[in-house]
């Protein structure tokens, strides 16, 4: 979305990736579908709703309501009344209408479509290529700022390109991709004036049932959340989540970009005992496994040798990948807490390598601060955490200078307490 004030434009681009569930269920006459909608960013958005359909794929309710007028009435292919053929045109037209806070809403798209060809493609057959061409037209509305009274909207239109992938035998969608570039009027969340404005979008979605796409789908482990801040760009950057039990701990750390990973370390006492990741990329799952044994570190390689790594002698150690501080919590809580340097290293699995250097542990009641410092570091990484393992807080030195704090109310007013305890 974008509002034109003189020589400026507001409002910034946005690219998000997300992975969905789609549970259908009904009769023929009557389908409804459950979709499932999980943002891949720090905000971990979470979206369900039901939709009920006709059986040609037009959205008669969504959530039991009459459909509002959002892009969500626009679900699925419209089917025409003949098969789906190469050469097959039709046309077809998409309204609702509503209200939010700016005023009315309208959602309009008038649609010609053509099946180019039948495919093969993804282990179906005769799947019809579809594309459509057509005019959008939308308004809607939204509050600027919940802290103040107003509201910012937007009222465009323009052309609309789509191609679908649709396998009939089965009665599914399987891709389906849009580009639309819509220009108007509306009023910005920062002005009260009327002004260009525009709305330019695409969207890319297909079906998929990889390990990567399950894994995405399901809940990130624990109910211990918090947030990491560049505090230069002033940015949410991480989001973590832990969960904490006698004989372990599991991380997750969740990017922007849709990366994930979820990382667990067993113990015993003080000591890791192994060591398990998952990690999700654009070509797939990564998994990594370490154990304990006879002074070393196992690696257990996909498909190859294992590799044995010796440990530091005469030192504390812990199994952690940056930006995964809570996994380091048993060893660090062992350390002496006299305030002075005791040897400590870190093996980081993702790059493969030790950290070494120095941990540095005082405690004022239920608070431990640990000041870790590496070789080649400029300064001291400082983590606080409850004497029960929770990791209150991490400020990292570099290379981007950023901060770790609970996001919960609970946690956070804990951090505080801890904050007051040694004088910050």
């Amino acid at each position: 979305m974008y509002w034109l004030r003189g020589g400026d434009t507001i409002g910034p681009a946005r690219h998000e990736l997300s992975v969905e569930s789609h549970v259908w269920g009904g009769t023929a006459a009557e389908p409804e579908v459950t979709v499932q909608s999980q943002l891949l960013d720090v905000s971990r958005r979470l979206q369900r709703h039901t939709f009920m359909l006709a059986p040609n794929g037009r959205v008669r309710s969504i959530d039991r309501a009459p459909p509002n007028a959002s892009l969500a009435v626009d679900l699925l292919l419209h089917l025409p009344a003949t098969p789906l053929e190469a050469g097959s045109t039709w046309t077809d037209t998409v309204r609702a209408e509503g209200k939010d806070a700016a005023g009315p809403e309208v959602y309009e798209v008038i649609r010609s479509y053509r099946v180019q060809r039948t495919l093969d493609t993804l282990g179906a057959h005769d799947v019809a290529d579809v594309s459509a061409h057509g005019t959008i037209r939308y308004r809607f509305g939204f509050v600027a700022n919940s802290a103040k009274p107003g509201t910012a909207w937007l009222d465009v239109a323009g052309p609309d390109t789509e191609r679908y992938l649709f396998d009939p035998h089965a009665g599914r969608l399987l891709a389906r991709r849009w580009d639309m570039h819509l220009v108007g009027r509306g009023v910005a969340p920062d002005a009260p004036d009327t002004v260009p404005a525009g709305l330019e979008s695409a969207e890319v979605i297909s079906v998929s049932d990889t390990p990567v796409t399950r894994f995405l789908l399901e809940p990130l482990p624990g109910t211990d959340t918090s947030i990491t801040f560049d505090m230069q760009r002033k940015t949410l950057v991480l989001l973590h989540t832990t969960a904490r039990g006698r004989s372990g701990i599991t991380a997750s750390l969740t990017r922007n970009d849709g990366m994930v990973g979820v990382a667990s370390v067993g113990v015993s006492g003080s000591h890791i005992t192994d060591y398990h990741a998952t990690w999700s990329g654009a070509d797939g799952l990564r998994t990594q496994a370490i154990t304990v044994r006879d002074s070393a570190l196992v690696l257990v390689r996909q498909g190859g040798r294992d590799t044995s790594i010796a440990l530091p002698a005469d030192t504390a150690w812990a199994i952690a990948d940056y930006a995964m501080s809570e996994l380091m919590a048993p060893a660090l809580l062992a350390v002496p807490r006299d305030g002075k340097p005791h040897p400590f290293a870190v093996y980081r699995p993702v790059p493969a390598h030790w950290d070494r250097g120095t941990a540095m542990v005082r405690s004022r009641g239920e608070f431990v601060v640990v000041a870790l410092e590496f070789e080649d570091e400029d300064r001291p990484e400082t983590l606080i955490f409850g004497t029960d393992g929770d990791c209150l807080f991490v400020d990292n030195a570099g290379p981007v200078e950023s901060r770790r704090v609970p996001s919960g109310a609970k946690r956070f007013a804990r951090f505080q307490a801890a904050m007051a305890a040694f004088g910050h």
